[in-house]
């Protein structure tokens, strides 16, 4: 641009325009400066719109009164980053805004840090977030802005109420855990001593809250804790709590524990060595612990948990909470014969022509076949951490996971398994909730609607308390709205939570003839697999291997 220059001051922070009038042509106008300087070494400067103006008008002014004299301003400046800091009205966050520099400096960490501090910002300043945000203004355009939380607070946090704690294992938890030996090794076939306490035994504690931890704002005030609450505790079947520790709770009989939601119960124990002809059926109130076999055509009942530490053959096994069987269990092959229903879950060592029903889990240890389970829990094939056992042949109907080392055979037996009765449970309990939250919705907007035009009108004074007892009414029911609106939700999160986890893990091989189903959705196997998983993903059956 001719009779036009540019240059800086002596301290090289100040750009400086010169335009000789004579020699520049045309009108001056501020687009076509700022867009020379834009494109020259000089395009990080500052530039002061109001000058660049001004500039133009001088100049103008000149070539129409045909002055010789130069005209110098200054039109731009450098700019160091500029900082600002916001602190949030509960002081619990502080953010740091940087606006990148023209040819100016960045401030260093502790530039930073000083200037927090300044503003009474003491704590929970994080120096990897403030590099983070200098290093993105470093190398961004002059003025880009760059914001970040640099500091935060920590919220105090209440302390844990009081909960109950078991001093002694449940049976089926002792049985799943194989017992030490000398010089702490593991034998995996001893499963441990038949658990049960004597009366008076200390069977359960009631722990005591916590203090909570204690919080800080980046003021650097603390934030006291609450303390954790003190709850009470329900005392189960055939217990107390200690007469010289109000948080003890003691056995009252000799028998069988069973830990559950935070209430112990001791169930009364029914002993004997074995079941056969010559003991006959046993039909037993509480727990019934048997240290030997189950014959053939045998029934053993009991509303506890039944614990066998030996063989059943085609017997009967009817439960109130667990059935633990330490050895196996063997029915005759395509009868029912050897039948073990529980309330809560089942263990059996191995299982061969069994008839399973289950309230919760079902775990056999080394194999399962030629077996119908139904559960409303998982199915394991092997020891839970990591089954590696056997399942083939079998009619399974469960409501989670079935996890096991080889699913199928090689033969290509059938092994079926159908995820549908759970699913279909959820939907039906779906269906009417719905159907009871469409209607409440209905109903409470033609409420709400009526009551908006009674209360714009002039109520007697008469007639103000049934009102307010109507609006009462009308609170209930808003609340009972949302109380269904949540229940929806969580209804819906739960059934895409069983599909998730309505799947078959195989951590050694699946081989063909495994039929997995969740009402139509239908998948069989036709050929070997490796280590998988089959799961249900946008209502198709899909195979991932296990990496």
């Amino acid at each position: 641009m001719k009779g036009f220059s540019l240059s800086t001051n002596q301290s090289n922070r100040q750009l400086i325009a010169s335009v000789d009038p004579l020699l520049f042509d045309g009108v001056m106008k501020d687009a076509p400066i700022v867009e020379l300087i834009k494109s020259s070494e000089y395009k990080g400067f500052y530039l002061l719109a109001n000058a660049i103006s001004s500039l133009c008008q001088k100049v103008n002014a000149a070539k129409l009164e045909e002055s010789m004299n130069p005209i110098s301003m200054t039109i731009g400046e450098v700019r160091d980053a500029n900082i600002t800091i916001q602190i949030a009205d509960d002081h619990m966050s502080a953010t740091l805004t940087l606006e990148a520099p023209h040819s100016g400096s960045v401030p260093s960490v502790d530039n930073c840090i000083a200037l927090l501090k300044q503003q009474g910002v003491t704590r929970g300043i994080s120096k990897k977030r403030i590099q983070s945000l200098l290093n993105d203004a470093n190398t961004a355009e002059p003025g880009n802005e760059f914001k970040s939380e640099v500091a935060m607070g920590m919220p105090a946090r209440k302390g844990k109420s009081s909960y109950v704690k078991a001093l002694v294992p449940n049976a089926l938890e002792r049985i799943l855990q194989p017992q030490a030996e000398h010089g702490g090794k593991v034998d995996m076939r001893d499963l441990g001593a038949i658990l049960c306490v004597q009366a008076k035994q200390a069977v359960a504690k009631r722990q005591a809250p916590t203090q909570g931890r204690n919080g800080y704002s980046v003021s650097g005030k603390v934030l006291f804790a609450e303390k954790g609450e003190w709850k009470d505790f329900k005392i189960g079947l055939n217990t107390v709590i200690s007469p010289i520790d109000e948080n003890l709770i003691l056995a009252t009989v000799s028998g069988q524990p069973k830990f559950e939601n935070e209430v112990m119960n001791v169930d009364d124990t029914f002993e004997t060595k074995g079941v056969n002809v010559g003991t006959g059926n046993i039909d037993y109130d509480g727990a019934v612990v048997v240290s030997g076999d189950v014959t053939e055509s045998m029934q053993v009942i009991a509303k506890g948990d039944i614990t066998i530490s030996g063989f059943v053959e085609s017997a009967t096994i009817r439960s109130g909470g667990d059935i633990i069987i330490t050895e196996g269990a063997m029915g005759k092959m395509n009868e029912e014969d050897c039948r073990l229903y529980a309330k809560g879950s089942i263990f059996v060592q191995h299982g061969q022509g069994l008839d399973i029903i289950a309230g919760k889990n079902v775990n056999i240890m080394k194999q399962l076949a030629y077996s119908r389970v139904k559960c409303k829990g998982t199915v394991t094939v092997g020891d839970p951490a990591k089954p590696m056992g056997n399942i083939f042949a079998s009619d399974i109907k469960c409501y989670w996971t079935v996890r096991a080392g080889t699913v199928g055979a090689i033969s290509g037996s059938t092994l079926n398994v159908d995820f549908s009765e759970g699913i279909n449970l959820l939907n039906d309990r779906y269906d009417i909730l719905l159907g009871l939250l469409k209607s409440l919705r209905a109903n409470n907007f033609d409420h709400e609607v009526k009551l908006r035009d009674i209360h714009a009108k002039h109520i007697p004074g008469s007639l103000i308390s049934q009102l307010q007892k109507v609006d009462g009414v009308f609170e209930s029911e808003k609340f009972l709205l949302q109380w269904l609106e949540r229940a929806e939700q969580e209804m819906k999160q739960a059934k895409v939570e069983y599909e998730r986890n309505a799947k078959i893990v195989a951590n050694k091989e699946l081989f063909p003839g495994v039929v997995v189903k969740m009402n139509k959705h239908t998948w069989r196997s036709e050929r070997d697999y490796e280590r998988c998983v089959i799961r249900l993903a946008d209502g198709k059956w899909i195979y991932d291997p296990l990496v």
